[in-house]
């Protein structure tokens, strides 16, 4: 296990340069006891404790700088088993840019140890943490690309996880938004807790309901004895993604609007209200304000759900990351098939940059699954679907017909402006323009030019 799967990602940080009164106001409205330390680019400098901020009251020091205590810190990607014992509160945890990404700390540590001794322990059947599938199975790692939109994202997603707020994740499909769910939800502080995930999609709208908030017993004809808690109390101290929010009905979106505010359900036939602790990250391929301005989406609920906004370029925006992408793709695929990962050719690369994509990721990996099935050691041009050779060859014959079209104009456009510059005068006009009479007149004649 990495460091990153238990590092607590709740701190507070100060800047180099600031005033010790300003710091030890952060830390007051944190109710912490100790504070990261950073430079104006984001680098790991060091901490600072209560202890230090006491000693600076007979040192008589304005800013935080020779108070600050260097303390080791560890990698992200460090394994568990390595940590050394030290004699600080905390640890720093940083990544290979140096910027702090989480601390190690007492919380987190029992935390880990907790979820482990659960293994050792007899559980009953439907027992929350005991179910695989309702915990975040990967991480930011697993979102793969080097471009500066991808860097961008996973700041983004750090950001977000150090926050409790609603998270609204936009993007086409097949760009990776449940991807993105699940890693802010293992880097928060949530990640021991349920992750509960419902395509709102995939339901039926008359059972949508039911499946969100539960039901009692015999609250309608074919209720289960005993009822059914539905995703939201599965989901309690936990977290919530609804993917495809945009496909759901107004007059569910009213109820998932009240969740929000209030911070409490209502089962289908229940008589009180229960209150739960969950954060919700929602999704949706949808362009949300239009259907606002259709009236097909509560505008409030966009306010509420709009809190942290999460963009996932697609990836004709970031065709520098194909490559990786397909090498990715190669490696998992191999290793399923239990075969030797066969060599990319630069055809393969060079040909499939031209595409459009319009299924994301999710296309490309279909791709690459399929070309790596056909392949004996070696996957190039020739395993590639005939249905992008065709769309690539449409698309450069329409952008060929594009440019033909731009150059035809921009040649009657001068071709005009030389006539009536030289009153009709064919002679001084093809010398203006540089091209001979007869060549004139074919143009002339080409592009439909009244003389």
């Amino acid at each position: 296990m990495k460091i990153r799967e238990i590092m607590d990602c709740l701190f507070s940080v100060c800047t180099l340069g600031e005033k010790v009164e300003d710091v030890i106001n952060k830390m007051q409205k944190k109710n912490s006891s100790y504070i990261i330390v950073i430079d104006k680019k984001n680098i790991y400098r060091g901490i600072l404790t209560i202890t230090s901020l006491i000693q600076s009251i007979d040192k008589n020091k304005d800013t935080i700088d020779s108070l600050v205590e260097v303390i080791e810190t560890v990698s992200e990607n460090e394994d568990i088993s390595k940590l050394k014992v030290v004699n600080h509160e905390i640890i720093p945890v940083i990544n290979d840019q140096k910027n702090v990404m989480g601390v190690i700390n007492l919380k987190s540590v029992i935390e880990f140890l907790n979820e482990r001794m659960t293994k050792y322990k007899d559980k009953y059947p439907g027992d929350i943490k005991s179910t695989p599938r309702l915990t975040s199975k990967y991480t930011i790692d697993n979102i793969i690309g080097e471009s500066k939109d991808i860097l961008l994202l996973k700041e983004r997603i750090i950001a977000a996880a150090k926050t409790k707020s609603t998270v609204l994740i936009l993007g086409e499909t097949g760009t990776g938004k449940e991807l993105v769910a699940h890693a802010i939800t293992s880097l928060s502080s949530r990640r021991h807790q349920p992750f509960v995930r419902l395509n709102c999609a995939a339901i039926p709208e008359t059972l949508l309901e039911s499946e969100l908030f539960g039901y009692e017993q015999g609250a309608f004809t074919g209720a289960i004895k005993g009822g059914n808690d539905g995703k939201f109390l599965m989901a309690n101290n936990g977290t919530i993604f609804l993917d495809e929010i945009g496909d759901m009905q107004l007059n569910l979106q009213s109820k998932i609007l009240r969740v929000l505010q209030e911070r409490e359900i209502e089962k289908i036939g229940g008589q009180y209200p229960i209150p739960i602790d969950v954060r919700v990250i929602a999704a949706t391929h949808e362009d949300l304000m239009e259907l606002v301005r259709d009236n097909k989406f509560r505008r409030d609920l966009f306010y509420r759900l709009h809190v942290i906004p999460i963009q996932i370029p697609p990836i004709r925006n970031r065709r520098e990351d194909i490559p990786l992408l397909v090498e990715h793709f190669n490696r998992i695929i191999s290793k399923q098939l239990n075969i030797t990962p066969p060599k990319i050719e630069e055809s393969f690369i060079n040909k499939i940059l031209k595409y459009r994509w319009p299924g994301n990721v999710r296309e490309l990996q279909n791709v690459v699954e399929m070309a790596v099935n056909f392949s004996n050691g070696i996957v190039n041009e020739s395993h590639i679907p005939e249905y992008i050779i065709e769309d690539i060859e449409q698309t450069s014959h329409n952008e060929l017909e594009g440019l033909r079209a731009t150059t035809n104009e921009t040649e009657r456009d001068a071709i005009l402006k030389a006539l009536e510059k030289y009153n009709g005068n064919k002679i001084k006009v093809a010398k203006y323009l540089g091209i001979s009479r007869s060549n004139l007149y074919y143009k002339i004649k080409k592009l439909e030019i009244d003389t």
